[in-house]
């Protein structure tokens, strides 16, 4: 008798185990659709930057060595007619484990790999931003094995960096160097940059090395009115 009743005791035990897991199972595949944070994305493109971020398919997500949304082929724009300013194999979206539970996607860092920057786009996307941005953003970002292209031809390539901001980038971006509002020279970013070989105007440059330090960031940043 009391060893159905252990028996009786292990089965229910195991059931509730596999109903937990099941609907483990549907909380972590209502929570995880990449679907929706793949749209989200391409909405905070358009509102954030002012750009057209193009795809090839819907994002999928992983789960080792954190938790990421990989996007194929992606690209960005200043319209969906325009020639991309940065295009990549694949970028890794990567977010805290809270996003699981929590109702909220927050972006810890963003990974490239095989990017193409075309700065006769870019340019074009500046001039094209308004004078004022409405969004704080920042982000920290990796690239791997870039591409530096200006007047259609490799200006750098093998191009390795690792960035984070110190500031509101869109900001810089409204008020960039050149437009009537005071800004800096540089965007607010803390890192390093490492390029194989660079080359401008006839001048080559092999094993190139940048290193910009927080601390001097922050210091070149213009400054800012208090809060109303």
């Amino acid at each position: 008798m009391a060893e159905k009743r252990r028996r009786r005791r292990w089965s229910i035990a195991l059931a509730v185990v596999v109903a937990l897991f099941a609907i483990g199972a549907l909380m972590l595949r209502h929570y995880t659709r990449p679907e929706t944070l793949t749209a989200l994305l391409i909405d905070n493109a358009r509102s954030q930057l002012g750009a057209e971020l193009g795809l090839s398919e819907t994002g999928r997500f992983g789960f080792t060595p954190n938790l990421h949304l990989t996007l194929a082929h992606p690209s960005l724009k200043e319209t969906p007619k325009s020639l991309p300013f940065l295009s990549a194999d694949s970028i890794d979206v990567v977010m805290p484990w809270a996003t699981l539970w929590s109702d909220r996607y927050d972006i810890e860092r963003i990974e490239l790999v095989r990017p193409i920057l075309d700065l006769d786009a870019l340019n074009a996307w500046f001039a094209a931003r308004p004078a004022s941005a409405p969004v704080d953003v920042r982000f920290a970002l990796r690239a791997t094995d870039a591409t530096l292209v200006a007047g259609g031809k490799v200006i750098a390539k093998d191009v390795d960096l690792d960035f984070a901001s110190t500031g509101d980038i869109s900001a810089w971006i409204a008020n960039r160097p050149g437009s009537t509002a005071r800004s800096t020279l540089l965007p607010p970013l803390s890192g390093t940059v490492d390029a194989a070989v660079v080359e401008i105007d006839g001048t080559r440059v092999e094993g190139l090395h940048m290193e910009s330090r927080e601390d001097e960031a922050a210091a070149k940043q213009p400054a800012r009115k208090p809060p109303l």
